[in-house]
């Protein structure tokens, strides 16, 4: 229950109580009726806000192994409360750290704060990096960093720069002199910016460790762009490889060699001196130097222009630097160059830690990263859910193999869930690297996938078993490829299966992907373990495949598919010889791979037994977040089975459900909600 700030019982599977006056919230089990009169009384008093209720840490929701996911977090006191306002003409970072007489920066509670403790900002911006020196002791004792109620407290990397511009000159442009006189290039030196020994302006983005990284001439700028950024009025600007490339172009900047002066073209010639023009400059925004901290939160605040290298190592805008058991809560992160948060082992060149991940990541909004959101390795019993992640990839630099809206190795007991994944590109949504155990991708929407070299839901390389289910992927379209090894164009599938095993996936919707649906593919020569992949023991249940290029591409026999709802065709292939479309199925067999329709699926393999066709008609709107739907025909039913008793946006099942990620599938067409978000 919300009984003052940091104080608030978690809470996860939900029912909704509505008075007219307020809405309130309490589990659909396990609510005592002393609970519900207390509830009933509240909203009769007129309580503002929302009541929340869990019993130590239940979420509802099963693991693949059949055990619940259960949360370590527990109701917050707080014994001293410190608070920071730099707006306020009497803050002090000699002060006391009252109210009356706060902190000037975030970063002087992060020196004092004790277990148990947590410090209040007010409304402000705060251009300085946050380094926590000590962390909570128990989920109990944890130390918080929150914006105040209603306050916009936004922490920023960059430095406002309003003086010290002038006219660029001595460079060449290939313009005639009059064109040449009509474009307005504007130089600074950086001398004068207190860098603290991280000049990113100097430091190309691309850092150690790239053994798998084999680009062409032509692409190497992706990865040789500098760090540091720049953006005028809140809008960032391109970086460009060349001086004279600021002929064609502005909204652009350009990086001199020593990394102590730039030269840059704003939106229409802008004069910077005009405008409010930042410098990202800070590689972090929250990140204790000391590794392995614990029993952190930070919440309610906004991070803002992080000028941070491409991974590995994975060193985000907040990072938990190898810390563990930390809440990143109701947060935004947005203008990263590389990563925007990192809640793993950071680097695989270190020692793991003895106790990593146990991190609950939610309510947060991402935006705007080059090539992760969020990125974890080692990553263990960690519950990711209710972010919006968008506009991820920017940088196209996926051939070096750290990309996605979430990108995840080694993750054991964890829970992906609500999670809204949009306008990616050269990125995939959700990408599970490398020996994933019992973990679970359910109830997320993702879509506008685009030119990515594998799709929605890349799982990679895991032997053991993982669930991905009650999921809208919506459009993928296929990556270039590249390296000098000359890869090929391929890619935009909705779910990609590389080398694993036993992986269940279950009443998703995907639609509108350029290749397969659900592609399979075995890698027997990479050795994970003690065994290379096999990509056998996977279970395709019960979904709803739309105008996808295929539906499911399995790479062998040993895999199962039952209870999927097709489309018959969907009218744009009319090439006999073109294996794409109407629905199609892919199988090998005997050295060829088969292209069947459902009718041959069953038939030949007994596959699908209980699938159907149907005639659908499917919009969505990924912004809106709404979808128009419906589905005429013999529409297969199957048993709900206890991992699928909730469907994508919580409503409960009966004994038996549809395909798809809703419980209803109507018959006509239908405007739904399919936010997940709780």
């Amino acid at each position: 229950m919300k009984n003052h700030p940091g104080n608030e019982i978690p809470f996860t599977r939900v029912t909704e109580c509505r008075t007219g006056r307020c809405r309130l919230r309490a589990h659909r089990s396990g609510v005592r009726p002393t609970t519900v009169l207390l509830i009933t009384t509240l909203c009769l008093a007129g309580f503002a806000g929302v009541l929340l209720f869990s019993e130590e840490g239940t979420t509802g929701v099963l693991l693949p192994d059949g055990r619940e996911f259960i949360s370590w977090e527990r109701p917050l006191q707080f014994a001293r409360t410190y608070y920071a306002d730099n707006r306020n003409p009497r803050a002090a970072d000699s002060n006391p750290g009252t109210k009356e007489r706060p902190f000037l920066t975030i970063s002087k509670a992060a020196q004092v704060l004790q277990p148990g403790e947590r410090v209040v900002i007010m409304t402000g911006v705060y251009r300085e990096r946050i380094d926590p020196a000590c962390g909570g002791t128990g989920p109990d004792k944890m130390i918080s960093y929150e914006a105040a109620p209603g306050a916009n407290v936004v922490v920023k990397g960059s430095r406002l720069v309003k003086t010290g511009w002038e006219p660029s000159t001595g460079f060449k442009l290939a313009l005639p002199a009059a064109a040449r006189a009509k474009v307005k290039i504007y130089h600074r030196r950086l001398d004068d910016l207190d860098f603290q020994g991280y000049n990113p302006f100097g430091m190309v983005s691309i850092m150690q460790d790239r053994v798998y990284l084999k680009p062409k001439p032509e692409e190497l700028w992706r990865h040789l762009k500098r760090r540091g950024m720049v953006f005028m009025d809140g809008r960032r600007l391109e970086q460009v490889e060349l001086y004279q490339e600021l002929s064609g172009r502005d909204s652009a900047f350009w990086c001199e060699h020593d990394g102590l002066a730039i030269h840059v073209r704003l939106p229409g010639d802008a004069d910077p001196a005009q405008h409010e023009v930042e410098l990202a400059i800070q590689e972090q925004l929250f990140a204790p130097r000391t590794r392995g901290l614990s029993y952190i939160r930070v919440k309610g605040i906004s991070f803002e222009h992080a000028a941070n290298a491409f991974p590995v190592p994975q060193r985000g805008m907040i990072s938990l630097s190898r810390g563990h058991h930390w809440i990143i809560e109701d947060c935004v992160l947005r203008h990263a160059n590389g990563v925007a948060l990192d809640i793993g082992a950071q680097d695989w060149d270190m020692e793991p830690p003895a106790v990593i991940g146990h991190a609950i990541v939610r309510r947060n909004h991402i935006d705007d990263v080059g090539v992760c959101g969020i990125a974890g390795m080692a990553v263990q019993d960690t519950l990711i859910e209710s972010n919006l992640i968008e506009h991820v990839g920017y940088q196209d630099v996926e051939l070096a193999w750290e990309t996605g809206g979430i990108k995840l190795h080694s993750t054991k007991n964890c829970l992906l869930r609500g999670n809204v994944i949009r306008h990616t590109i050269h990125a995939e949504a959700i990408w599970l690297d490398y020996q994933n155990t019992n973990t679970r991708v359910t109830g997320n929407v993702m879509g506008d996938t685009l030119e990515t070299l594998r799709g929605g839901i890349y799982l990679e390389a895991s032997h053991d078993s993982n669930m991905i289910d009650n999921n809208i992927i919506w459009k993928a379209t296929e990556g270039a490829g590249g390296g000098s090894y000359n890869m090929p164009p391929h890619g935009g599938w909705g779910i990609t299966v590389d080398g694993s095993d036993e992986t269940v996936i279950a009443h998703n919707l995907i639609g509108y992907t350029q290749d397969a649906a659900i592609k399979f593919r075995n890698i027997e020569g990479r050795i994970v373990g003690s065994r290379g992949g096999t990509t056998r023991g996977n279970k395709v249940l019960n979904n709803i495949f739309y105008r996808c290029g295929k539906a499911i591409d399995f790479s062998n026999r040993d895999n199962t598919a039952d209870g999927n709802l097709y489309m018959r065709d969907w009218g744009e292939v009319r090439d006999e010889t073109q294996p794409v479309g109407r629905g199609l199925n892919w199988i090998p067999d005997a050295g060829a791979t088969l292209h069947l329709d459902l009718e041959a699926w069953q038939k030949f393999f007994g596959l699908d037994k209980n699938g159907a066709y149907a005639d659908m008609s499917i919009e969505v709107d990924l912004d809106a977040l709404t979808m128009t739907w419906s589905a005429s025909g013999t529409i297969p039913q199957a048993p709900s089975g206890k991992h699928f008793q909730r469907d994508l946006v919580g409503q409960a099942a009966g004994n038996v459900r549809k395909p798809g990620p809703l419980l209803r599938l109507p018959d006509t067409p239908t405007k739904v909600n399919i936010d997940p978000r709780r």
